[in-house]
């Protein structure tokens, strides 16, 4: 509306509507009148459209004439009350809200009656009763009558010069507004327009501290009550506000300037004589806690609320209060929260710190748990951040134990506020310790807990598999025992945390080497404890904490970081040594434990982390730890080998340009130097899985740097046989060692192909590739088929007139008559062969390598005849790829294969599957590149086979049956065994 007269125009016809009832006898009136309550909707949908200060007080005297009216009746409903309302703060708002429009006195009148129509008992019960609706519309009007009164030139002295007439309505009014407050837990509107109402009301109307001491308890009651709600029943923007509110009302009262407080420090007991003196009532009096006075007490005769004694008793409560609801607000992990806690405790920390000073703690605890200092004021209260520091320094155990991270990042905060503003050093030292007990306190099981678990060991075979492309993360948090990865993982930033506040003081070479000199005497447990945290303090030379970081806001030079902390690194390297050889002693034999596992891990991250820092320089020291990484690779702790990974790669790539195979070459000398020591001391369980992994990733050239430890091999072979398991570990080696030599040095299959084609049979007796008994008839009747399709078709019997089988015998007597190596002459002839052709080395393997090939051979062969069905597969799987190889050399190949032949044919009629088939399979290479020197052998083991194979036998088959029915090619004829 542009004018009074529109608006009168428009709300004409409503107004007298409503005036037709709101105007009746008294004995005609109905409060609950529907066509009363139609008549108010109507003119209050009217008020709604009209634009705040937009009409002049004139309009609302027309508007208020029937409601004028309506109040003087004895009662109205509910209903009507609510329209009533709506329609007064429509009228203020549009009306009297402006500076000149709302007259003092017509406010004076006002006030009392809108109070009395929200709620007629001083006790609110039936305010409890009223709908959400009415409670929002009289909500709605206490707030644009205070903001009307703020508006007014008077506003300030509203409630003062009107003596006492007033101070009753205005006490109704606030205890109103907080019973809707506390009361209507689910209407999120509602409460925050009560506390936009309260807000104003403290802050813009009365803003006097000492009117407001008054209400401050009932206030301060019912906002702790909002605020210790959980989550779920109070919205975050509600205890948003409610700070906000809470947080400007103390202000005002506890402001020190408007108090004039001062705090007088005891130096001597005899002062106590001189002072009015009462112990705070929620803490026990201590000599040296500061003794709050009022500079008002006696200065005049005006008698003041605010005393000494009133100071004392309501901070006590405040103290309370904010103990209450701080923690419950600091559990919801809300931001918005936080940054208005955060600002309610600043505000209080600077207008308020004499006189509340018992909640000093408090504040300073909560601003280090919001991580929090935007106004720097810690640094002014320095001696209570020591105190709060102290405090939760006590209960890092629990911190700890029970996955408080949050707790962490708080104790990092309040170090590094101290660390800034204080030159002394004192703090950061008694931190390390109380870090080493408690995190020994908390990995250390208790007596009834079984700490000695062993892990899950993986095959010799699965462990030697190194795959460094795999690797997503290196230098991973080693996960502390018992607890979790995201408390080992913080734990570990709190100590690179810790490591860059040493580094700054210098004094953090002089702190490692402290803390693992004291453990030299210590349980391993504690000994690693203390490598674990010296290797976190070492990270954060290596790796500073980010300064995205919300509680690291300092600023690390590392220049040369690596001699800053030599000393503390070679101290640490020697200690994570002699760990090591401890733990590799007792674990021999026995299998890793979890806590072996632990210790095996964090020596490995501390010997990454000390080659990080130091770079070039742990070059000299590689030799004396290049065996520990290469062992872990080799573990079957799956942890210990990622941690031997990452650490590798890290060496690698500091020391030579990635490369791991460069690293192991390089110091393959320091490599055989330890794996002899440990086998000459009988530490022989898993130097063959080291080697693997050393051949897997260096190639065969590190092989022949370890002769002389596969020659001890050879030798604890001959004393060790009858244990399988070392045994097979050994033959593992050797079937890696095989595969490195022909990766080396052949090729491809067709070299070797070319060299033995020349020795292969190529009779009737050819291919040696068959695979079942079908072929092997098909091919030895070849020639009788030959013959029998000559014959009448109706003859299908062999018989000696017949020549059948006797032609049939001919031909291999034939064929047996030739030149065969089996005979002693030929054997002879065969032998002086190979002398005379010894000198002419046709291999492309060296002679010593070769040398190594039957040397494997040998033992193999011996071992045959072992009780351990997986060491036998094993042997013969590495037999197959030796003859593979041997037939390079011809000579040597045929000689080999005379004397082994009868062990390994032996395994064919093994009444064990697993064993039979890398049998044939052995059987198959030696025929294959031996040609016709095993004919007369290959015939009798076919004999033994036609009479002691087990797997002939349970196919029903009989041997001796020959496709005699099958002249037409025919299906072969199955036999049923005999009874």
């Amino acid at each position: 509306m542009n004018s009074d007269t529109d608006a009168f125009k428009d709300i004409r016809i409503s107004c007298v509507e409503l005036s037709r009832t709101a105007f009746l006898p008294t004995e005609s009136f109905d409060a609950n009148s529907l066509t009363l309550l139609a008549c108010l909707k109507k003119v209050e949908e009217k008020l709604s459209s009209y634009e705040d200060d937009s009409l002049t007080p004139k309009f609302a005297d027309y508007v208020f004439v029937p409601i004028a009216s309506l109040l003087k009746q004895p009662s109205l409903g509910e209903s009507q009350t609510e329209y009533v309302l709506l329609i007064i703060s429509h009228l203020l708002r549009i009306c009297w809200s402006s500076n000149g429009k709302f007259p003092k006195q017509l406010a004076e009148q006002l006030f009392p009656l809108v109070t009395f129509l929200i709620s007629s008992d001083k006790e609110n019960l039936k305010l409890g009763s009223r709908s959400d609706e009415f409670k929002f519309a009289g909500c709605l009007v206490l707030y644009q009558f205070f903001s009307s009164i703020k508006s007014q030139q008077y506003h300030d002295e509203f409630f003062s010069t009107s003596g006492f007439n007033l101070l009753p309505t205005l006490g109704h009014s606030i205890t109103i507004l907080l019973k809707i407050l506390e009361q209507s837990p689910q209407n999120n509107e509602l409460q925050l327009k009560v506390l936009a109402s309260l807000e104003i009301l403290f802050q813009d109307i009365i803003s006097d501290g000492e009117m407001l001491s008054f209400i401050l308890p009932g206030n301060v009651s019912v906002f702790s009550k909002i605020l210790t709600k959980p989550g779920r029943q109070i919205h975050y923007k509600v205890c948003v506000r409610t700070l906000e509110v809470l947080g400007k009302l103390l202000v005002l009262v506890y402001d020190d300037f408007s108090l004039q407080v001062q705090i007088n420090k005891l130096t001597d007991i005899r002062e106590l004589g001189n002072m009015d003196f009462k112990s705070e009532q929620d803490q026990p009096f201590s000599f040296n806690d500061p003794i709050v006075l009022s500079q008002k007490d006696g200065e005049t005769n005006e008698k003041t609320h605010r005393d000494t004694s009133w100071l004392r008793a309501t901070s006590g409560q405040i103290k309370i209060a904010l103990e209450a609801f701080i923690p419950k607000l600091l559990t919801r992990n809300n931001d918005a929260i936080n940054e208005a806690l955060a600002m309610f405790v600043s505000s209080l920390l600077v207008r308020c710190e004499k006189s509340l000073h018992n909640c000093e703690h408090v504040f300073v605890s909560t601003l280090v748990n919001l991580q929090r200092d935007t106004m720097f004021i810690l640094p002014s209260h320095l001696d209570r951040l020591k105190a709060v520091l102290n405090e939760d320094l006590h209960n890092l155990s629990d911190i700890i134990r029970f996955d408080r991270a949050g707790k962490l990042s708080a104790l990092a905060f309040a170090m590094n506020s101290l660390h800034k503003n204080e030159g002394k050093d004192i703090v950061v030292s008694q931190m390390v310790k109380h870090l080493f007990d408690s995190v020994n306190e908390s990995i250390e099981p208790p007596n009834l807990i079984n700490d000695k678990e062993k892990i899950i060991e993986q095959s010799g075979q699965i462990t030697t598999t190194v795959n460094f492309q795999k690797l997503i993360c290196k230098n991973e948090v080693v996960v502390l025992p018992r607890l979790s990865k995201d408390m080992s993982l913080n734990l570990q930033k709190f100590g690179r945390h810790m490591g860059s506040l040493l580094s700054e003081k210098n004094v953090l070479n002089d702190t490692v080497m402290d803390l693992i000199s004291g453990q030299v005497d210590s349980p391993r447990t504690q000994k690693i404890v203390a490598v674990w945290l010296s290797s976190s303090f070492l990270k954060g030379v290596v790796n500073p904490p980010k300064q995205e970081d919300d509680y690291l806001r300092f600023q690390l030079s590392v220049i040369d970081s690596g001699s800053m902390v030599e000393e503390a690194c070679l101290t640490l390297l020697e200690f994570c040594s002699e760990l090591s050889q401890d733990i590799s002693m007792e674990i021999e034999g026995k299998g890793i434990k979890r806590n072996d596992e632990f210790a095996i891990c964090t020596i490995l991250s501390s010997i990454e982390t000390i080659c990080s820092l130091m770079k070039n320089d742990f070059q000299p020291e590689l030799i004396d730890y290049i065996y520990i990484v290469i062992d872990g690779l080799a573990s079957p702790s799956e942890g210990i080998r990622h941690s031997s990974q990452s650490c590798a790669l890290t060496i690698a790539e500091t020391l030579y340009h990635g490369s791991v195979p460069d690293m192991i070459l390089s110091n393959v000398d320091y490599l055989v130097e330890a794996i002899s020591s440990r086998l000459n001391s009988g530490m022989t369980e898993r130097v063959s899985n080291i080697l693997m992994v050393i051949c897997q990733l260096a190639g065969y050239e590190t092989i022949e740097s370890f002769k002389d430890v596969i020659e001890t091999i050879f030798k604890l072979l001959d004393y060790y046989h009858g244990y399988s398991d070392l045994c097979l570990q050994f033959f593992q080696l050797f079937e890696v060692i095989i595969l490195e030599m022909k990766k080396k040095y052949i090729n491809d299959d067709e070299m070797i192909l070319k060299i033995a084609d020349q020795h292969v049979s190529h009779s009737t007796f050819s291919p040696w590739g068959m695979t079942n008994f079908e072929q092997v008839l098909s091919i030895l009747d070849k020639e009788a088929r030959a013959k029998d399709d000559t014959m009448d078709e109706n003859d299908v019997g062999f018989s000696k007139e017949d020549n059948g089988s006797s032609n049939f015998q001919e031909y291999f007597d034939s064929r047996l008559r030739e030149p065969d190596s089996d005979d002693e002459e030929e054997g002879e002839l065969e032998g002086e062969n190979s002398d005379n052709d010894a000198d002419e080395w046709t291999s492309p393997i060296p002679r010593d390598s070769y040398k190594i090939l039957l040397q494997i051979l040998s033992y193999g062969e011996r071992l045959l005849t072992h009780p351990s069905k997986r060491l036998r597969v094993q042997i013969l799987l590495v037999m197959r790829l030796i003859f593979h190889l041997l037939a390079t050399q011809h000579n040597l190949l045929i000689r080999e294969v005379a004397s082994t032949w009868d062990s390994i044919t032996q395994c064919l009629i093994c009444t064990d599957y697993s064993i039979v088939q890398p049998a044939c399979l052995c059987v198959e290479q030696m025929i294959r590149y031996s040609g016709d020197f095993v004919s007369k052998r290959f015939i009798e083991l076919w004999q033994k086979l036609c009479k002691d194979s087990f797997i002939l036998k349970e196919l029903r088959l009989d041997p001796t049956v020959h496709n005699n029915g099958e002249k037409n090619g025919g299906p072969t004829k199955e036999v049923p065994a005999s009874n």
